[in-house]
């Protein structure tokens, strides 16, 4: 990460009045206590408003505005609806990052906390801990497309393993599912994340095939055209 890039993350972790330690901004950017000590102290000095010290923690109690950031009511609430709803229904890691966004967000737009007293709707649904972990499991595996060994209950409850290379995945608005290359049927395969027993990564990477990617499943279901 280059070192303007590294400023511009600590500022960001600094937002909304959060008291962070050397150590946890550290831990977050990858690099060691002693760099973030460095970098305090030329923020500090570039005028930038933060407050504290080392071994108590770090602190911007003023609120940064972003003047090209604008957003109208309505459009706000919007976003906190969809952030509500990434929060309530992906993997930990996306749900967290989805909560920093939304602090960011407030915290840039001055006089706008009170959207909250009157939400645009309420969040009454939630992944379970299982899916949610199969869910990051997934993700690390589309990343770096790594094979899945998989086992999966049906909707009769008749169980298989599998190896599958994972292509995408999709929210039905009660049901995650992943798309897949399923090496044991040699052809696409759809299943239902609720219904995933045990997963795990194979280590194994492959590579895009013509005829066995995300692109090729969606010719594949597209409606013909007479």
């Amino acid at each position: 990460m280059r070192k303007v890039d590294r400023l511009f993350e600590i500022v960001q972790l600094l937002r909304g009045k959060r008291l962070r330690t050397a150590a946890f901004i550290a831990d977050e950017l990858g690099v060691s206590v002693r760099t973030i000590y460095r970098d305090m102290k030329g923020l500090m000095a570039s005028g930038v408003p933060i407050e504290g010290e080392a071994g108590t923690g770090y602190i911007i109690r003023q609120s940064l505005e972003l003047p090209p950031l604008k957003f109208k009511p309505l459009e706000l609430k919007a976003l906190q609806l969809g952030i509500k709803m990434v929060a309530a229904t992906a993997d930990e890691d996306i749900a967290h990052a989805a909560n920093e966004a939304a602090i960011k967000i407030l915290d840039a737009l001055p006089n706008t906390r009170s959207v909250d007293d009157a939400p645009i709707a309420h969040i009454y649904f939630e992944s379970d801990v299982q899916t949610r972990e199969s869910l990051a499991l997934f993700r690390d595996a589309l990343k770096d497309k790594v094979k899945i060994d998989l086992c999966y209950s049906d909707e009769k409850s008749i169980k298989s393993k599998r190896i599958i290379r994972p292509l995408g995945l999709e929210y039905w608005g009660k049901i995650w599912t992943l798309t897949s290359w399923c090496e044991l049927r040699d052809d696409f395969r759809v299943f239902r994340v609720d219904r995933v027993e045990e997963c795990k990564l194979t280590g194994k990477k492959f590579k895009n095939e013509n005829g066995k990617t995300y692109q090729d499943y969606l010719k594949k279901i597209e409606p013909k055209c007479d």
